[in-house]
């Protein structure tokens, strides 16, 4: 779980255990309560470790994220997690 405060624009990572060479990352985010979902700008970050990088813009509300990262390779689309998700909470700042 990765826990923000609404408004942070730092650095996020993402691990999957898949070698992510060669492979194109899109990270998926679905708001629990309202079902609206998100591509968030990603970037590979350590390809051989899985690590995938998103840089927050301060713009999602405050909640509970399913978050996943979906893969595509030369063979086939692999989904991480592959059972369940991963979650993105965002909680409310004070200001």
């Amino acid at each position: 779980m990765v826990t923000v405060k609404r408004g942070d624009t730092h650095l996020t990572s993402w691990r999957t255990n898949v070698d992510l060479t060669g492979a194109s990352v899109r990270l998926l985010a679905r708001n629990k309560s309202t079902k609206e979902l998100f591509v968030l700008d990603s970037s590979i970050e350590d390809a051989s470790s899985g690590i995938v990088t998103h840089q927050l813009t301060g713009n999602l509300k405050s909640g509970n994220y399913q978050v996943e990262l979906e893969i595509t390779r030369s063979d086939g689309i692999f989904t991480a997690p592959s059972g369940g998700y991963e979650t993105l909470c965002v909680v409310p700042d004070l200001g």
